[in-house]
């Protein structure tokens, strides 16, 4: 025990010379699983815990936390008796550096282990303990924590370590803001200027400043600069939104930016089916794949799909065979493209709208189909 309180005292003698990152206060929660490691004299095995930690972190590198370990072994005899054991202590913990995604600490403190022997025997020991722990952030709150403790006392010392892993979340208090920074020498706010120039919007007479570029007070480059137009296309710098317009062949409009023409797009499908059947077929998967490529050349994408039969049957039956045939295109088209089933219109016609006569075979055949229709809009720049 005295080993391990001289350990404490040197820890805590380099650590205050160390500067440390302060961190966002919050309450702790450590659910935990490892193994629990005893005396070589106590004859019991090495076995399993489970316990939880419940702390605070504060806005500086401590934090406390109680923690409840329990622990299931048995004895190394013929008979295999087993014990329970259960640990309770409370910790401070002291954070070294902080990275992007780990924080090293060191915890000690003090508590109390009980060991049961069921129906036989319980050991009640006071314990200190000292270990050193990890913590790796995965989101912002919320990390994969690891930690190894050491203890010691006056009597028995049955448990001599344990080695623990689990989930750390911190719930920080969401209602903490930080407070808006203010732009130098301007007196306002950065929330109230768009181009970032150092003048507020309501005071900016070239509210279209470029970056790096110095400006008055009334947010406007120097008198010699303010005509400058960088990219030639007839707007000055400073009201250029677009400041790398060289195309000369596009139309450019007053803010120095090309004028966009909205165009739509088609792509017809063609689904053919087998008599009284609406199973697909693997040639159907040639029809998909000139969806996926339209699908990809233009987002936004949908598609309308219409499912039609021949004239055998009744004309109710077929109505239900036509739907069967849109359903199952439409599932093969959401399985196998970009197109979400929200964007895939279904309908079905049944035997009301044949593409020939139904007066022979061929023609009966080139009626059992389902038709797609894939539409989009594509933006393109005007030209001169």
């Amino acid at each position: 025990m005295r080993s391990i309180q001289l350990c404490l005292l040197i820890t805590l003698t380099m650590l205050s010379q160390i500067s440390f990152a302060n961190h966002s206060p919050g309450v702790t929660i450590f659910p935990q699983v490892g193994i629990t490691n005893y005396s070589g004299s106590s004859n019991i095995d090495r076995d399993s815990s489970y316990g939880i930690g419940l702390g605070y972190q504060f806005d500086n590198p401590w934090a406390v936390e109680y923690t409840y370990l329990k622990g299931s072994s048995s004895f190394s005899d013929l008979n295999n008796t087993a014990i329970d054991s259960h640990l309770w202590h409370i910790n401070g913990l002291y954070h070294a550096f902080e990275s992007e995604t780990i924080r090293p600490y060191l915890t000690f403190g003090l508590g109390e282990s009980n060991v049961n022997v069921r129906n036989d025997f319980r050991n009640t020991e006071k314990q200190i303990n000292f270990g050193l722990g990890l913590k790796w952030r995965v989101w912002e709150n919320t990390g994969v924590r690891t930690e190894l403790k050491f203890y010691d006392s006056e009597d028995h010392s049955f448990i001599r370590s344990t080695i623990g892993v689990g989930i750390h979340h911190v719930i920080t208090n969401s209602s903490r803001k930080s407070k808006p920074t203010i732009s130098a020498g301007s007196g306002s706010s950065i929330n109230n200027d768009g181009d970032g120039d150092g003048v507020s919007n309501s005071k900016d007479q070239c509210p279209n400043s470029p970056a790096g570029q110095v400006v008055n007070k009334i947010g406007c480059l120097a008198q010699q600069d303010r005509n400058t137009d960088s990219d030639s296309d007839g707007v000055i710098d400073a009201k250029d939104r677009c400041p790398n317009t060289t195309n000369r062949r596009n139309v450019i409009d007053s803010n120095g930016c090309y004028v966009t023409v909205r165009k739509p797009v088609e792509l017809n499908v063609l689904f053919k089916f087998d008599f009284d059947s609406y199973a697909t077929k693997p040639e159907h998967n040639d029809e998909v794949n000139k969806i996926v490529h339209f699908a990809k050349r233009h987002s936004g994408a949908s598609i309308e799909l219409s499912g039609h039969t021949d004239s055998v049957g009744a004309s109710a039956y077929n109505q239900a065979l036509s739907q069967a045939r849109v359903a199952a295109v439409a599932k093969l088209v959401e399985m196998n493209t970009r197109i979400p089933n929200s964007k895939i219109s279904k309908k079905s016609f049944g035997e009301s709208k044949p593409k020939r006569d139904n007066d022979n075979f061929a023609n009966r055949r080139a009626n059992r189909r389902v038709e797609g229709t894939v539409k989009a809009v594509t933006q393109t720049s005007k030209k001169k």
